[in-house]
């Protein structure tokens, strides 16, 4: 073969490389969507889209968590109006027929009988699990945090008798000889839902997170007034339970009365609960609608406009074909066969 046979050839399989591989290029764009698979390809492009993709995996981690917790206090606020419906139960319809003065003994054991029923139920309740989690635990993973002691039927809180725990500006607490101790078990838990989280000293700062943990002792209560009656819904219950065993009418009543109390105070705090489901979703919401946007950005940047890119593969099929057929007219037959 002459030399400028050699360079011909040369320069023709040049031009064939080039066609077959603008036309597998095109092909393969329009087989995954996107404009470059590699940073190399277009790296101004890529190092915004590697950027956008890290800011899309934090926000999705904080949509994550924020739905998790929003689910978690919905199973919450469930069991918090269960036993919210309990107490209805109790002060509006089985204290009043109790109370009625023309009950003997036998019915108001029948009436305290079914008070101790439904005091069980509140004791199930505010054991309630969500997953492997205690819904009302605290930090409490181990062991249901609510107990009743054997020998005085009091409730219990992570081991502590309820009506012996206190609470000021550090949190709860209980005088264990004449000395302040906290409670096992009840530290708060935080967690980044997107309100820029941060750092005072070794501790997060709750106002940048988000608190998962609740204690149980904010929903059943705990201590006793002035009057040493415990504020504890289920030592309540028990109280009155005793109370109507003993045909102790006046002092059912007073116990009832301040029920009735404790059960706005209930309330109050499942209202507080459904504003902060009604903010997590608004939050959910809003994580959601910055995903889609650094979604739709990625695509911007990566993304093929599929009409372009159909023309674009018409194109360098025809240059392919143009290629081929030119090269059936310069090449020997031999090496033609070969390439095609």
């Amino acid at each position: 073969m002459r030399v400028a046979d050699r360079s011909t050839v040369r320069n023709y399989l040049s031009y064939l490389n080039n066609a077959r591989n603008d036309y597998a290029e095109t092909t393969n764009r329009i087989a995954t969507g996107k404009r470059f698979t590699q940073i190399s390809d277009d790296v101004s492009a890529g190092a915004r889209v590697l950027d956008t993709r890290n800011n899309l995996y934090k926000v999705e981690k904080q949509r994550d968590n924020v739905k998790s917790i929003r689910e978690e206090l919905d199973a919450a606020e469930s069991n918090m109006s269960t036993i919210n419906d309990i107490l209805k139960r109790v002060t509006s319809e089985l204290m009043v027929k109790a109370l009625n003065g023309t009950n003997d003994q036998t019915t108001l054991d029948v009436y305290a009988n079914e008070i101790a029923a439904l005091k069980d139920e509140i004791l199930q309740f505010a054991n309630a699990k969500y997953g492997d989690k205690y819904l009302f635990g605290g930090t409490n993973a181990v062991s249901s945090p609510f107990s009743v002691d054997e020998n005085t039927g009091r409730l219990q809180y992570n081991g502590v008798d309820v009506d012996s725990i206190q609470k000021d500006a550090d949190g709860y607490f209980y005088m264990n000889g004449g000395v302040r101790t906290e409670i096992p078990m009840d530290d708060d838990v935080y967690l980044d839902i997107g309100l820029g989280i941060k750092m005072a000293g070794t501790a997060i700062d709750p106002s940048t997170g988000y608190k998962i943990s609740y204690s149980g002792l904010d929903i059943v209560g705990f201590g006793v007034d002035a009057d040493g009656h415990s504020n504890n819904l289920y030592n309540a219950l028990n109280d009155i339970e005793q109370a109507l065993r003993n045909g102790d009418r006046d002092l059912a009543g007073d116990l009832n009365d301040k029920l009735v109390q404790q059960k706005k105070d209930f309330m109050a705090n499942m209202t507080d609960l459904g504003a902060k489901t009604q903010f997590l979703e608004t939050m959910e919401t809003r994580l959601t609608n910055t995903m889609d946007d650094y979604t739709e950005r990625i695509d911007n940047l990566m993304g093929v406009v599929p009409g372009e890119e159909e023309t674009t593969l018409m194109m360098n099929d025809y240059a392919l074909k143009a290629v081929l057929q030119l090269g059936s007219k310069i090449l020997p037959t031999s090496l033609m066969d070969y390439i095609t």
